[in-house]
């Protein structure tokens, strides 16, 4: 029994990849568009060879003088389709708050094509941004080793379950709405295909798993409702940032939701957080269930709830901390620019940021009896 057991997870974990690499493949292809291509110059990955020159220039603008330092600079081209050394231009202005570091020999940066300060129908070489992804791999790769050094196989599931989220999300969910297609329909495509394909990858065809899945959709499905009707209560259209303007501008003859926008915002926001109690209060019955001698429908169902209730704190917490860390520079603008306190909690802005907050927080709420009842259900068969 255990051979067959073990032969059916290996068969549905390899359906399941199968499975995925369509879903993303055919979701990609369906929703290609080129909306989202700005016509922008190319831009190169390059070394600074040396710094040539350094002149600084003031600008009268009437009420204050501001100066622009400008450093000319020799850089050789990395990408292996245009390797050339050429000369380049960064500037430094005083107007601008904060500037980037003044560039090095040998810094690796990241230049472009640009129009010319003093002639706009001249391109100049210009420095861009400092090149920054080699780091960044460094370290997804050190997180990465070490889930594997401590989860081991599941540490592996976990990283193809993280791939494949992130790919579903910026290779299916982004460009389907890019393209018009309805967001909250895509909203829940992709939070039912995030849900099964993550826990059938990483925990497996199980008891458990299922107990999860279904606590999930329970939790998830409540805080949507919840979202949709409170959303209509409180009259919020979506426009809560200067971003919201430039989503309206994208395609002007069909533009996006904002409200739906909105609403998938806090359903996704708390999609995790969701899982993870589900997730852990399914294992937690599991282990309970196999090792009782006398199953009992009442003590599992009452052990499934004490356990939500003491992780629903923390997993509150975690989801607040998270949302205000997220928009803590914008909340501290906002704060400091608004000291009118009635006018401040009634923003569209700060109250979605509120919404996030309470609608996740009950979507993890109710998912504890969901998850606690089906569990109890299962696991006394």
């Amino acid at each position: 029994m255990e051979k067959i057991s073990s032969h059916k997870n290996t068969l549905i974990y390899i359906l399941t990849l199968v499975f995925s690499a369509v879903f993303i493949i055919t979701g990609y292809r369906m929703n290609k568009t080129d909306l989202h291509k700005a016509e922008t110059g190319k831009s190169y990955r390059a070394e600074v060879i040396s710094v040539d020159e350094k002149t600084d220039e003031e600008t009268d603008y009437g009420y204050e003088t501001m100066s622009t330092r400008t450093i000319r600079f020799t850089a050789k081209i990395k990408n292996s389709d245009f390797k050339d050394t050429v000369e380049a231009f960064q500037f430094i202005d005083e107007a601008v708050e904060i500037n980037p570091k003044e560039i090095e020999a040998g810094d690796d940066i990241i230049i472009a094509q640009l129009s010319s300060r003093t002639n706009i129908d001249e391109n100049v070489w210009t420095f861009i941004e400092y090149y920054r992804a080699d780091s960044l791999i460094i370290l997804a790769s050190v997180f990465f080793a070490l889930l594997v050094l401590v989860c081991r196989k599941k540490g592996i599931n976990t990283i193809i379950s993280l791939i494949i989220t992130c790919l579903s999300i910026f290779m299916v969910f982004i460009p389907s709405i890019l393209k018009g297609n309805n967001v909250y329909v895509s909203s829940i495509i992709i939070c039912i295909f995030i849900i099964f394909t993550s826990l059938f990858i990483i925990n497996g065809a199980h008891k458990k798993t299922l107990c999860a899945i279904v606590g999930n959709l329970g939790g998830l499905a409540a805080a949507g409702i919840l979202s949709y009707v409170v959303s209509g209560m409180l009259n919020m259209t979506g426009m809560i940032d200067q971003d919201s303007i430039f989503l309206l501008m994208i395609n002007p003859d069909n533009p996006i939701n904002l409200k739906a926008i909105l609403w998938s915002s806090i359903v996704i926001g708390s999609l995790g957080a969701v899982m993870d109690i589900s997730m852990s209060i399914a294992s937690a019955i599991n282990e309970l269930a196999e090792n009782m001698e006398n199953k009992n429908f009442n003590v599992l169902l009452r052990s499934g709830l004490n356990i939500g209730q003491d992780s629903i704190g923390t997993m509150t917490n975690t989801l607040i901390l998270a949302y205000i860390g997220s928009s803590l520079s914008i909340v501290l603008l906002i704060v400091v620019y608004n000291s009118d306190f009635l006018q401040l909690i009634n923003l569209e802005m700060i109250v979605f940021e509120i919404l996030q907050a309470i609608i996740g927080s009950m979507g993890i709420l109710l998912a504890i009896p969901v998850t606690s009842l089906i569990c109890a259900y299962i696991f006394n068969k």
